[in-house]
């Protein structure tokens, strides 16, 4: 070192800080931008491979810690199911009409881009530990179907405690199918 020369100092070199900023930004970016389509080619090629399985799991919904309820789709019927300690059947749908309204609001529910919303904001009440509101969950399909079902439930109920009430009518019923 020449006594007569200035000692150098930290950040008068040529970098440009800026500019560097603004490359690490655009970078970060497009790394974003190839896991989100790495994500939908993967997503789409699941779909492709489950379409050719029997068995499908249309939907689920959580309904507490290890509780859930799941949507399965089994040759033509659809099932729903209670996920928790053990597995119970809460419903079969076999009714033509009833099976192709609801894989269709099913599939319009996939295609939208705001049930990603609703599934954010399920992730941020959920460290929030504040319950999901009302208006998100009718904002689903699944979950009117669902409400629907749940509605029925106690007609089925009603018609099957009518069977089982009446042995003589219903021996009767059966030798007429004969």
């Amino acid at each position: 070192m020449n006594p007569n020369q200035p000692a150098p100092q930290f950040g008068s070199g040529d970098v440009n800080l800026w500019g560097n900023l603004i490359t690490v930004i655009v970078v970060l970016g497009l790394i974003l931008v190839l896991i989100v389509a790495l994500l939908r080619f993967i997503g789409k090629r699941n779909r492709i491979m489950s379409q050719s399985r029997s068995i499908r799991t249309l939907g689920a919904v959580g309904l507490g810690p290890n509780k859930s309820l799941q949507v399965i789709e089994i040759g033509g019927s659809i099932y729903v199911v209670g996920v928790g300690e053990d597995i119970s059947l809460v419903d079969k749908i076999s009714g033509p009409a009833e099976v192709e309204a609801l894989r269709q609001a099913l599939a319009e529910e996939e295609t939208e881009f705001a049930g990603f919303s609703s599934i954010l904001s399920g992730v941020i009440s959920r460290f929030k530990k504040e319950p999901p509101q009302e208006e998100e969950l009718e904002g689903t399909a699944f979950h009117e179907v669902f409400q629907s079902q749940l509605r029925k439930m106690p007609n089925r109920k009603r018609q099957m405690e009518d069977l089982l009430q009446d042995p003589e009518e219903q021996s009767t019923d059966r030798s007429r199918d004969s």
